[in-house]
């Protein structure tokens, strides 16, 4: 067992910021050094080494394993980790003797005595390892004789302090404690746990307030070596609180990566929390999470950082504005506004630095120039668009973005007073190009759909690619799918429900048979990792042991992308190409505009909003729409002449139309209409016709046209049999049975039914593969 964890004595604190965290730090953190109990979400990975439970550090070992094997010269690791002379090694070990032959004395720092660590320390710095110097034979370094360590057990002879030079380094860097409890806190280092000591009390206990606050959000583990990293440079500082220096501080102090840099993020957000119990409104910076709103409201959306408005007098109106936009719109649709406002404060630091405090500054003169001036200003965020000007459409979002700003200034009155002259008007916003047909060619399409490299992705990802296919789905509406999206609607169809973010409701939509397929074995996969905890589809991958987060969109799409790479695809001129998830949707589109799908249901189906995209659609293939069905109530057959009516006015009732308005092609077949899902292309492979699939859809109106066909095809038929064509024949044959079972169908159906026609009914196809 784990040897007992001394309580901080803090009990009548003079420190109101002591105080502040005692009201709310749990008993079980309050220790020098805390050691995770059974199934602690902060319980560190064990080292592999068979027995040692110290938390991994790297390759595997604890931090005490992977010096020992980086010291023995880095030999094969697994042979190392099997040879039991390696199991008690570091703190947590007997303490050895020095490697020096004839040495008497015990090995600390770099495994060497401390006579040795000295006389090695220049060849050593100059890149020798500590095997390399003991082979080299060093003489052995003659001292007084001493007493034996004062260490209980230990019969090397002292150094210094009453103790050997091994257990005098490991008082050392346990921070020196009463040698009586020396022992125990070196019994303590066989149990992975996060040290404290060596912080002064106000910093041992921002950090203790961590590990709680770490604990109960149960996003991610802390790596000892990150963790010990933090409290190392904490100590070295010489601080008394970490709330001394800044966040900017404590992380150019820590490479790029290192967990040590959120730990530090975490801390300082988690005190100022605490210590600042203000509401978020009135902070410089506005955490999503800390507005109120869900996880879906809230996707990848990053803190609004207020605090980059250089001016206090524009950042606290922009503030007011904000609040006010919440109220109606979006969240990612208002923090997509933010940068237009760094760009206006950048502005008046820039051109009106003599008058930027000013709120009379925005008059229309300013105005004009600041209009001019985005011209000709260049991005300064690092990245690719770096030290690249702004794009007419960019531009004319920033602009009327300001408009807007100055249209509620001036209409709600807000102090100071705004200019009189201070307009944006129509007429400075610049001309921006149209919408581009931003959708996959076909040639790119049809590698990715092809069956042998779907079966390359990984279930999960290839789940995703089939939705945004099939459904035209916006990757954030993909990534907050619930367990629970489909419904399966009375004709035997299926609808994928959604939540629209634009407009903040659920929409429903015709689900192709693909993606419920798919979508039912991700359910699956789903619970046979969380059970039913988690009510996402696409959960995340690390950092949710709870299935509370849906998977980021960085994630997927790295997965997606080594796909492509993986199939090395390719455009027609063999060059290698790209895709990213919107372009599905816009594919989508561009299919059904080409299949003949009016406008208006391509807009019902992509959910837009706006009217331009529809006509962006009708734009690409303007002679196929030359027209429109308008029988919105008849009866369908398949062709196993099954019809199945609906009541109009059911749930989801409207998701029945618009299934049948995509499996409309302007275009007829022969005898009837084609029902296949527009994501699928026509196999063109039937020997025997439209008669034989199971996407062909007729209506009894046709049916002089099958009686027809059945006729013509019992002829041929004849005529085969009777010059001994016998392939002929039975190809005939099958095809006349199809015929006269469609037909036989549909007049029963209309003799049974024909009490029912004067009322409104959609008839669907009812085959589970007609979608």
């Amino acid at each position: 067992m784990s040897p007992p964890a001394a309580v901080l004595a803090l009990r009548e604190p003079a420190d109101p910021r002591v105080a502040a965290i005692l009201a709310v730090l749990r008993p079980e953190f309050q220790v020098h050094r805390f050691m995770p109990p059974a199934g602690h979400f902060l319980t560190p990975k064990v080292c592999v080494i068979e027995g040692c439970p110290g938390g991994t550090h790297a390759h595997g070992l604890c931090p005490l394993h992977c010096h020992a094997w980086e010291t023995a010269g880095r030999p094969d690791l697994t042979v190392w980790v099997a040879d039991p002379a390696n199991v008690d090694v570091g703190w947590a070990g007997p303490v050895r003797p020095c490697p020096v032959a004839g040495c008497p004395h015990s090995q600390g720092g770099w495994g060497l005595c401390d006579e040795h660590r000295r006389h090695s320390t220049p060849t050593i710095t100059a890149g020798v390892t500590t095997v390399d110097y003991v082979a080299g034979n060093p003489p052995v370094i003659p001292r007084p004789t001493a007493e034996p360590c004062g260490y209980p057990g230990c019969g090397f002879p002292t150094s210094q302090d009453g103790l050997c030079d091994g257990h005098r380094y490991r008082w050392t860097r346990l921070g020196r404690p009463p040698l009586a409890e020396l022992p125990a806190a070196v019994e303590a280092l066989r149990y992975p746990g996060y040290t404290l000591r060596g912080l002064p009390p106000l910093a041992r206990l921002e950090f203790q307030y961590l590990l709680q606050v770490r604990t109960d959000t149960r996003r991610s583990h802390i790596p000892l070596g990150d963790w010990n990293q933090a409290v190392r440079l904490v100590t070295a500082a010489g601080v008394i609180s970490v709330r001394d220096r800044d966040l900017a501080y404590w992380q150019g102090q820590i490479r790029r990566g290192c967990v040590a840099r959120g730990l530090f993020r975490m801390l300082l957000d988690a005190l100022d929390d605490l210590h600042n119990p203000g509401r978020e409104w009135d902070r410089d910076v506005w955490r999503p999470d800390r507005l109120g709103f869900d996880l879906e409201a809230r996707r990848g959306v990053p803190p609004l950082h207020f605090d980059r408005i250089s001016q206090p007098w524009l950042r606290e109106l922009v503030k007011r504005y904000f609040r006010l936009r919440l109220a109606t719109v979006e969240l990612r649709s208002v923090a997509g506004q933010l940068s237009s406002f760094h760009w206006l404060s950048r502005f008046l630091a820039d051109c009106r630095a003599d008058r930027q405090h000013d709120p009379a500054v925005l008059d229309r003169p300013t105005l004009e120039q600041y209009v001019g001036w985005l011209v000709d200003a260049r991005d300064q965020r690092p990245g690719k668009f770096h030290g690249r000007t702004l794009a007419a459409r960019t531009r004319k979002l920033h602009l009327s973005k300001l408009k807007g700003f100055l249209e509620a200034w001036r209409r709600y009155g807000w102090t100071p007073r705004l200019p009189d002259d201070a307009h944006i008007y129509v007429d400075d916003l610049p001309r921006v190009a149209g919408l581009n047909a931003n959708f996959i060619d076909e040639y790119l399409m049809a590698q990715i759909e092809a069956e042998e490299n779907l079966a390359l992705l990984d279930p999960e990802t290839r789940t995703m690619v089939l939705i945004c296919r099939d459904e035209g789905l916006r990757i954030g509406e993909a990534l907050t799918l619930k367990t629970d999206c489909l419904r399966k609607l009375p004709s035997g169809r299926w609808a994928l429900v959604h939540y629209k973010s634009k407009d903040k409701s659920y929409r429903a939509i015709p689900a192709s048979a693909t993606v419920v397929d798919a979508v039912h074995g991700q359910v699956q996969r789903v619970h046979a990792r969380f059970g039913d905890r988690c009510g996402w589809l696409f959960p995340g991958i690390n950092q949710n042991p709870d299935g509370f987060y849906f998977v980021s969109y960085t994630t997927l799409t790295k997965r997606f992308d080594a796909w492509l790479d993986c199939i090395q695809l390719a455009d027609a001129h063999g060059r290698r190409a790209t895709v990213n998830w919107h372009q599905f949707r816009h594919t989508l589109g561009t299919r059904m505009a080409n299949a003949g799908v009016s406008g208006r249901t391509i807009r019902e189906v992509l959910g837009h909003t706006s009217w331009s995209m529809q006509e962006h659609y009708s734009r690409i293939a303007d002679d196929t729409l030359r027209r429109e069905y308008e029988e919105k109530y008849e009866v369908r057959f398949n062709r196993k002449g099954e019809a199945v009516r609906i009541r109009p006015d059911a749930d989801l009732g409207g998701v029945e139309w618009l299934a049948e308005q995509i499996g409309r092609r302007l275009h007829a077949v022969a005898g009837g209409w084609c029902g296949r899902h527009l994501a699928r292309a026509c196999p063109k492979n039937a020997a025997d016709g439209c008669y034989t699939c199971p996407d062909f859809q007729a209506t009894p109106d046709l049916l002089p046209i099958h009686e027809d066909t059945l006729a013509r095809t019992r002829q041929l038929q004849a005529d085969a049999e009777r010059t001994g064509r016998t392939r002929v024949a039975e190809k005939n044959a099958r095809l006349a049975d199809a015929v006269s079972h469609l037909i036989t169908r549909i007049r029963t159906e209309e003799n049974h039914h024909a009490d029912r026609r004067t009322g409104p009914a959609l008839v669907l196809d009812t085959a589970a593969d007609a979608c």
